[in-house]
């Protein structure tokens, strides 16, 4: 994650105006931003974004693109695109409706309004909200929560979570069972259960 006052919109809009469709779609701004949001998303590990002031456009598109998010209770969210007539073409599209449900995406993606950092934590956007002074000690305990738990159960929760937005609940059962059945077969699996009986923290290496 990161923190960051302000999140740019994205490039020099001017420059951007003057180009063809095809050159503006092939152009480095939309490649870069595709990788990098795949990156975040496709991660093995968890990530999580933090956010401490505004976090607009193109940022907010990267924070959403993150597994969690924390975020200072003067934490603002704005897509702003429609503003300057604009289609938002880094995946908030995508990425809206799957962190704060449909209405709400189109309703921030038609008008521009601000998301306060309240209203984001109350429809589950925000993972967690503290005041700024909190927030980098609030996302680093949460950080190191994720850190020390079991490796391959995590990875496969996560890649199982975003394929299941995508699948049938049978085909998600079966995707469940054959996943289960890896973290059954794991010495993670094996060293949490000793640890329950010897009334001790798990110490998980990923094996």
């Amino acid at each position: 994650g990161a923190d960051v006052d302000i999140m740019p919109g994205g490039g020099d809009v001017k420059e951007l105006g003057e180009q063809s469709i095809e050159t503006l779609r092939r152009s480095f701004v939309f490649k870069s931003a595709k990788k990098i949001v795949l990156l975040l998303h496709q991660m093995e590990k968890p990530t999580i974004a933090m956010i401490n002031g505004v976090c607009v456009g193109a940022g907010f598109d990267l924070a959403l693109a993150c597994d969690i998010r924390t975020a200072s209770d003067n934490a603002k969210f704005m897509c702003g695109f429609v503003k300057i007539g604009l289609f938002p073409g880094f995946g908030a599209a995508w990425l809206y409706p799957r962190t704060m449900g449909v209405g709400k995406a189109l309703e921030l993606l038609f008008t521009g309004d601000v998301l306060e950092a309240k209203e984001a934590k109350e429809i589950g956007m925000v993972n967690k909200l503290s005041t700024a002074e909190e927030l980098e000690n609030v996302t680093m305990t949460l950080a190191r929560k994720l850190a020390d738990g079991p490796p391959i159960a995590i990875r496969l929760m996560k890649s199982q979570v975003y394929k299941g937005l995508g699948s049938d609940l049978a085909t998600a059962l079966d995707e469940a069972a054959f996943c289960e059945s890896i973290t059954l077969a794991s010495k993670d699996h094996l060293e949490g259960i000793t640890a329950f009986r010897e009334k001790r923290l798990p110490s998980f290496k990923g094996d």
